[in-house]
């Protein structure tokens, strides 16, 4: 993934830039910066030591990342804990490995997803496999997943993860979503006033955001 900084870090220690991010009003620039561009080398070599070839991914596990040190209070908390007593590459090399391994099954097993998806109304929102076949506990889980998605009230949650269900991943996924948004009208500014473009860190961040409030509604419905 490529990104434009409009502030230049280069010349910036690690310590100087995790000091920026965990600073009120909180910079996410430079955490991108970090996550991104300097260790991104770092972080491949471990994506490619876990997912061997498979790149379809990378995207997904460095959103993942950045919403993990960001935390549930956005507050850059996990950040916040790092006491310098090491370098910063080898712990955000740590932490990246073990958050790697944590979700390298829930990203593998979409592949092996059969279910199809559609936020168009018109259409059928579920299909089985060809074969016609499906195992009714796997079918009765899918039941209970589109159930609790349609109870998701943000609607750009309820897009996002369905298209993540259909195997989209973030850059198409945001791609789709400014097309929506510019189908049905719909303008977001952020506090500062600024108009909202859907992007891959968006789509992440409403991700991270479905599957967390998808958790609690599936825990107190089922």
């Amino acid at each position: 993934m490529e990104l434009t900084f409009h502030n230049n870090y280069k010349e910036e220690s690690d310590k100087e830039i995790v000091e920026k991010i965990i600073t009120v009003p909180y910079n996410e620039e430079a955490a991108a910066y970090l996550l991104y561009n300097r260790y991104d080398p770092l972080l491949f070599k471990l994506y490619r030591k876990i997912f061997d070839k498979n790149l379809s991914w990378y995207d997904d596990c460095l959103g993942d990342l950045f919403d993990y040190l960001k935390g549930k209070n956005q507050d850059w908390n996990k950040l916040r804990t790092f006491e310098w007593r090491c370098n910063f590459g080898p712990w955000l090399g740590r932490t990246a490995n073990n958050r790697f391994l944590e979700i390298k099954p829930y990203l593998i097993g979409k592949i092996q997803n059969s279910i199809s998806i559609d936020d168009d109304e018109d259409r059928t929102p579920v299909q089985l496999p060809d074969n016609g076949f499906e195992d009714y506990e796997q079918l009765q889980k899918k039941i209970m997943l589109l159930e609790a998605i349609g109870m998701l009230k943000d609607p750009d949650q309820k897009f996002v993860i369905l298209k993540r269900l259909q195997g989209y991943n973030s850059k198409e996924i945001a791609e789709l979503l400014t097309k929506a948004w510019e189908k049905h009208g719909v303008k977001k500014y952020d506090n500062k006033g600024n108009l909202v473009v859907p992007t891959s860190g968006y789509v992440d961040v409403r991700t991270q955001r479905a599957k967390d409030r998808l958790k609690e509604i599936i825990i107190k419905v089922y």
